[in-house]
């Protein structure tokens, strides 16, 4: 259906052009387009996760530096080297840390505890808290660092009794080991508590809730601070969380793909010599591509609007183009069944209304014919027109010679459809218009035409090509190595040889002109027969003469037409018999130089 109307095809054609590009810029836009969100929403967030870290680390810094004035107020520090062994000393130490407390509003309470005496003071809501008995007193683990952060935690009273305490909030606690720099005894250790309303305002800043996660993880994996508060202070052994841990970059990001997350991990370290926290956001693929997949929507409703439109404007094409066509075509069906008065109804000024108007005339003049002639003479003109539908176009003997392979192959004989189609190869060859083509095609229509020699002379023949792939795009006259091969057939064949061999061979030659030789095994000429074709070659003949060797003259004297002197045909023996036929001829036509 769609092969025998044009309006089909048009359709066909139209929708293809349109919707083919449009396709592919589609699927181009939306693969380059999530690339490039992805690698903008990673630079993006690496630069927002380093400023969170900076903050983060400059809040960290101020609570370490509120810790130190208890080395800078010198009448707190006396205190606590002398143990508090009286009301002065308790006094300096309720001032000192209520100065602590009270320097960061984030600090929640400040506990000291004194080694030297065994007691300890806890500071927290106003007030100073003392547990200076024999009972058990709450000794931080500081290790051999000065300075250690405590994971978040609960709060607590730090053992310490007498008061209503507030409820316990999340906290993370900074243990100090308060020791004499130059003895290096220690007196005791400051531990303050923080809470999270500092670092949960700095989180909120760089996730989106809801859609994304940040942690703050400690080098153990516990949370300090997490999108779900049931997560803090507790030990992620999830599997990101390992790979997380293995890695040794400062800064970076990964993706991970498991059945609870998929997407990318963009991470800083907080290191100092305090702590080794980590900040990491998590941001699903869903987000990623969320983009994305906007402008592929995007893209998609156009790219309908855009078909409906073209679809429409198929149609009327479509319709535009065929009507008068179809209107001829029913025309010229009237005419065939005898009506020669049928009228040509085709409007407008374009190309159909064109044909459609000489058609119209020359049915006008075939009438005036009719009309003015003898019936005798109508007889002839009939008996002309049968001969002439008679006669077979060579485009529709191509087609038809087509179509028999085709048929051919679906009765398994592909040995016929291959005949057929170097059959119907020397006919689309010579229908051809061109006089100048490149070598490859000229040497394609040998193969062509010898196919259907070697058939017909079975396996006595074997043909050889020694052809340069170098010289293949080359132009040469049409129709020059044909007549040299088929020469052979007709002058140099011998059918009563068990087996003969054909060489084609072309290169090209140290002088840099083109060398094109047809070498054969056949029977062979004289001395007195070469001697005489030699010389008619070189006589320059004007008229073409159906004689001998008549195929070699002809290619001669067209040589000579586009190379003019250039151009050279060698003729010799062929040892030990047949004959070689050698061209030498300019890689340009002298009109084309």
């Amino acid at each position: 259906m769609i092969r025998n109307s044009i309006r089909n095809k048009l359709i066909v054609f139209l929708l293809a052009a349109t919707i083919i590009p449009f396709s592919t810029s589609i699927a181009m836009t939306y693969f380059i387009t999530k690339h490039n969100v992805i690698e903008e929403t990673i630079k993006t967030n690496s630069n927002l996760i380093y400023q969170g870290k900076t903050n983060i680390t400059n809040h960290l810094n101020v609570i370490q530096q509120a810790s130190l004035s208890i080395y800078n107020d010198t009448s707190l520090y006396g205190a606590v080297e002398n143990g508090a062994v009286d009301y002065l000393d308790r006094g300096e130490i309720f001032r000192g840390m209520q100065a602590i407390v009270m320097s960061v509003k984030e600090i929640q309470q400040a506990y000291l505890y004194l080694s030297n005496s065994n007691k300890s003071f806890l500071f927290s809501q106003g007030n100073i808290f003392r547990n200076e008995g024999t009972g058990p007193k709450y000794v931080p683990q500081v290790g051999k660092s000065d300075t250690v952060l405590e994971p978040t935690h609960l709060s607590h009273t730090y053992k310490s009794s007498g008061f209503n305490p507030l409820p316990s909030v999340p906290v993370f606690t900074l243990h100090r080991s308060i020791t004499n720099a130059v003895t290096m005894k220690e007196f005791g250790t400051l531990s303050i508590d923080v809470n999270l309303n500092m670092i949960r305002s700095i989180a909120e800043q760089l996730y989106e809730q809801g859609k994304e996660q940040l942690f703050i993880l400690d080098s153990g994996g516990t949370v300090i601070y997490g999108p779900d508060p049931m997560l803090l202070g507790q030990t992620l052994e999830d599997g990101w969380v390992k790979h997380l841990q293995q890695l040794d970059q400062p800064s970076g990001n990964f993706e991970w793909n498991s059945d609870e997350f998929k997407g990318i991990h963009i991470y800083e370290r907080m290191d100092s010599p305090y702590h080794d926290w980590i900040l990491v956001k998590r941001i699903p693929n869903e987000l990623l591509n969320s983009n994305a997949r906007q402008i592929t929507e995007i893209n998609m409703m156009i790219l309908i609007a855009f078909m409906i439109v073209v679809i429409g404007a198929t149609l009327v094409i479509s319709i535009r183009f065929t009507t008068p066509i179809k209107r001829l075509i029913g025309t010229i069906g009237k005419i065939q069944t005898g009506n020669m008065h049928a009228d040509i109804d085709v409007k407008g000024n374009d190309e159909f209304a064109i044909l459609a108007g000489r058609f119209r005339s020359m049915m006008e003049r075939i009438n005036n014919l009719i009309m003015r002639e003898y019936q005798l003479e109508i007889a002839n003109k009939t008996n002309q027109l049968k001969a002439l539908q008679a006669q077979i176009n060579p485009h529709f003997l191509y087609n038809s010679l087509q179509s028999i392979g085709t048929l051919a192959l679906q009765h398994n004989a592909p040995q016929v459809y291959s005949l057929i189609s170097s059959l119907a190869k020397l006919m689309r060859y010579s229908m051809n218009s061109d006089t100048v083509v490149p070598f490859a095609s000229e040497l394609s229509h040998v193969k062509a035409y010898l196919e259907l020699q070697m058939q017909r002379f079975e396996q006595k023949l074997t043909v050889n090509y020694e052809a340069d792939e170098s010289i293949m795009h080359i132009p040469v006259p049409k129709m020059i190595l044909q007549p040299l091969v088929e020469n052979y057939f007709k002058h140099g064949f011998d059918q009563r040889s068990v087996s003969e061999t054909l060489t084609i061979a072309a290169r090209l030659g140290d002088d840099g002109l083109m060398e094109i030789r047809v070498q054969d095994e056949g029977t062979g000429m004289t001395e007195d027969t070469l001697q005489k074709l030699r010389r008619r070659l070189e006589a320059r003949p004007r008229h073409q003469q159906e004689e001998e060797s008549i195929g070699l003259i002809n290619v001669m004297s067209r040589l000579r037409l586009y190379y003019e002197d250039e151009a050279e045909m060698i003729i010799d023996h062929n040892k030990p018999s047949g004959v070689t036929v050698t061209l030498r001829i300019p890689t340009l036509p002298k009109e084309a130089s």
